[in-house]
């Protein structure tokens, strides 16, 4: 489990360590530029675009900027060119005396040797530029006076390393400002920021490294935010034994697919039947159960009439054994099934406790629904929107806020889809953030097979909260695999298809 901690649990943990007269910088400063020398070194010539092995740091004021700096030094130590511009008017005093002294030079950046066909030709030599501005104290906001700085160094396409997390990003909620640089790697200290797992900081970060400084035993506030890695899925995924039965491994219902959107059905219940679902029941009209049948003959089908416009006249009980409930894909807000579904799996509503609500079945939700948390929403930023203007939540509110507000509005485990799967426990505790998908996976009806996903895991027994993470990385890790890692189109039921090459791999350990 990745575990990652607000500025302030990180600034608290730091406390005694700084007052016991732990030289955390020069620890942090040694372990970047050791980064820094590995990664250099394994550069192929080729790579660095002609230029040299040179290093320049962007150095701001406070400590960030002191382990810019103090990593620079080491650097020229070890004989690779390094040398800084200064962000601000101060300098980390200790920091800019070192790189001094080991003969590296700081511009001012009001020299004339920081102008943009200056900085472009500085660049031209450059083989990595170092983000020293701004470190846990950063905020989104970028000063007008350092975005020609920013702008340069983006357009010159050297790779940039951030120093403990990309400048101008919070390292609490991860919101960027729109001229924050965007690095290829981070080398992170003493403890993972949650900005850097969160949308925002995460498009910002690249691949994050962690640098021990012992902090570990001060940590005492609980982690904001949570990621499963693939030893967590080897541990939460349901597998059966030799005792197993169908109805043992779970039973999942879907309320699924109509008329219009007859495909949805066929999706959501391929999701389910290939997480491994004991049993997949659908109940849908006869159109779109003949669909079902052609892809999936194993499922069992419930047909409705077409034209039912009574709620009453659907009994939930009529489905027979059933332990977690999809309802949503494919349907109108006004399908009766919708109604039906939602208010079956309220709080305290009857025997059904577990389920998906997706799609449109998510219009159906007012401020009088209340669920528990093994009950879990599927909206996209457009329901969720919508959803939190009905329960009187700002709907302009970053991801990583919003799905919190709506958890605790609805008491149900929010899962946010998006480029980051953010879920949010209905019952509280850490946001968890998911980052295994691939954009291929922005096309219609991906979305219907998570929630089949989901609801096989949920009929399983898996708690809200870890079905809606391991759905999340399963439907993402799927995804990759049907596109060859992104490099090719794919359509949804692709992804359903790929689901048990992405589980085997992941229980086989192979998968990085």
């Amino acid at each position: 489990m990745i575990r990652a901690y607000s500025a302030q649990a990180i600034r608290d943990a730091e406390a005694p360590l700084l007052a016991a007269g732990q030289p955390l910088m020069l620890r942090a400063a040694q372990a970047l530029a050791k980064h820094i020398a590995d990664r250099l070194r394994s550069t192929a010539s080729e790579e660095l675009g002609g230029r040299d092995a040179r290093v320049l740091v962007l150095a701001g004021s406070g400590a960030n900027g002191g382990d810019g700096l103090h990593a620079a030094a080491l650097l020229r130590r070890e004989g690779i060119a390094a040398d800084a511009i200064a962000t601000a008017e101060r300098l980390h005093e200790e920091g800019a005396a070192a790189l001094r002294e080991a003969g590296g030079t700081i511009t001012a950046l009001t020299d004339t040797d920081t102008t943009p066909t200056m900085l472009e030709e500085r660049l031209a030599t450059t083989a990595l530029v170092l983000d020293a501005i701004l470190g846990i104290g950063g905020r989104p906001e970028v000063p007008a006076a350092l975005s020609p700085l920013l702008a340069v160094v983006r357009s010159s396409g050297v790779p940039v390393i951030a120093v403990d997390l990309p400048s101008f990003v919070d390292a609490t909620t991860g919101q960027a400002a729109p001229e924050a640089l965007v690095a290829s790697g981070t080398v992170t200290f003493g403890a993972l920021k949650a900005g850097l797992l969160l949308p925002g900081g995460a498009e910002r970060s690249g691949a994050v490294q962690l640098v021990d400084l012992g902090l570990s035993p001060h940590l005492t506030a609980a982690p904001t935010v949570l990621r499963l890695k693939d030893g967590d899925v080897r541990a939460l995924l349901p597998r059966p034994d030799r005792d197993a039965s169908k109805y043992t491994r779970g039973v999942v219902a879907l309320a699924a697919g109509s008329v219009q959107f007859p495909g949805a059905a066929v999706l959501a219940a391929s999701g389910a039947a290939r997480t491994g679902a004991g049993m997949v029941r659908c109940l849908a009209p006869e159109r779109v159960l003949d669909l079902v049948l052609r892809e999936r003959p194993e499922t069992v089908t419930h047909p409705i009439a077409e034209t039912v416009v009574d709620p009453e006249a659907i009994d939930l009980a009529d489905l027979g054994r059933t332990d977690a409930l999809v309802v949503g894909p494919g349907l109108a807000a006004d399908d009766p099934r919708a109604a039906v579904g939602v208010d079956g799996l309220r709080e305290g509503a009857g025997t059904l406790t577990r389920g998906v609500i997706d799609a449109g079945a998510l219009s159906v939700l007012t401020t009088e629904h209340r669920f528990g948390p093994d009950v879990v929403l599927t909206p996209h930023r457009g329901e969720a929107e919508r959803l939190a203007k009905r329960l009187d939540i700002d709907p302009d509110l970053p991801g990583a806020q919003l799905a919190p507000l709506l958890a605790r509005a609805t008491g149900a485990t929010m899962l946010l889809k998006g480029a980051i799967t953010l879920i949010a426990p209905g019952d509280g505790g850490p946001l968890r953030a998911q980052d295994d998908a691939t954009p291929q996976l922005a096309t219609a009806g991906t979305g219907d097979v998570l929630a089949g996903v989901l609801g096989t895991l949920l009929a399983a027994g898996l708690p809200g909260p870890d079905a809606a993470a391991l759905a999340a990385i399963l439907h993402g890790r799927a995804g990759r695999r049907a596109s060859r890692e992104g490099r090719q189109p794919l359509v949804a039921l692709d992804v359903a298809a790929h689901l048990p090459e992405a589980i085997g791999t992941i229980l086989a350990g192979a998968q990085p």
